[in-house]
């Protein structure tokens, strides 16, 4: 459930970067929070949402905060993400930089990772800078017990100037997760202090391994918005409808075009006026 709920976040958050180097990929440590609370109070969520944030609060095993998150993008391709992450995923799926499935079904989304976890994700939350999701399904592996739980995963991001006339985005992930299995939510409660500092390491690389994806991308979407939408215009795997349509506008909007970026010369480039002179033979 774990891998779930972290692999919905990252889907979620795609705020679209060509390839770059793990350094200018996440440009700060992450920082890891042991048992943080939920920013969120009670009295602003729905009756339903309040109950199953509750329900997973009160008997959670693990919990968990990543700091630190930052990587170039654009506030308004990020959010339009946020409130289309099925879209994100069909994104996601078409630059084969993930195989995750997500599919909405009235006011849910059905999540399939393809590697043995599934369940549902329903959005509890959203506002300026936050969104609270609430998961729940079953995680199956080889070798493994089935596990079942639930999990909350809270997202904090703000947009900054990045000082050279872009924009950034500073982000963290916290993650609530309650385990319904009973043998296993016993033996991790035993194990939870235990294992914490591998626990936590363990956190931080598969963290830190998903938003570097998601900053490639992000800089795909910042630097190169035109390449990005040839990659989905006409793509057999992303419906050609009015999402796409939607999103082709905000990608482009205020973006100029590559050649304004290109150097501008009067005269021709030195290398060609430095070749050989027409001898007139």
């Amino acid at each position: 459930m774990g891998r779930l709920g972290l692999a919905i976040l990252v889907l979620v958050s795609l705020a679209a970067g060509p390839a770059a180097a793990e350094s200018d990929a996440l440009t700060r440590p992450l920082v890891m929070h042991d048992s943080p609370t939920l920013p969120i109070p009670p009295a602003a969520l729905s009756e339903a949402a309040r109950a199953r944030a509750e329900g997973v609060l009160n008997h959670q095993i693990f919990a968990q905060r990543v700091a630190g998150i930052r990587y170039r993008s654009r506030e308004a391709v990020f959010e339009f993400l946020l409130d289309h992450p099925d879209f994100a995923a069909t994104v996601a799926r078409a630059l084969r930089v993930g195989q995750y499935r997500l599919d909405r079904v009235g006011d849910e989304y059905v999540g399939d990772d393809a590697r043995g976890a599934r369940g549902l994700v329903r959005l509890l939350y959203a506002d300026a800078g936050q969104r609270l999701y609430h998961l729940e399904g079953r995680y199956e592996a080889r070798g493994l017990p089935s596990l079942s739980g639930e999990m909350l995963v809270l997202l904090e991001y703000r947009h900054e100037d990045d000082g050279e006339g872009g924009t950034v985005v500073d982000s963290s992930l916290t993650g609530h997760l309650r385990i319904d299995t009973p043998f296993v939510g016993a033996l991790a409660g035993v194990l939870n202090g235990l294992a914490r500092p591998v626990v936590t390491r363990a956190v931080e690389r598969k963290v830190r391994r998903f938003f570097q994806t998601v900053a490639r991308v992000s800089r795909w979407a910042y630097d190169e918005p035109a390449q990005l939408l040839a990659a989905l215009d006409g793509n057999p795997d992303v419906p050609q409808g009015p999402v796409l349509a939607a999103f082709s506008r905000i990608l482009l909007v205020d973006r100029p075009p590559t050649w304004v970026r290109e150097p501008f010369h009067l005269t021709a480039p030195p290398s060609t006026l430095d070749g050989p002179a027409f001898d007139g033979s």
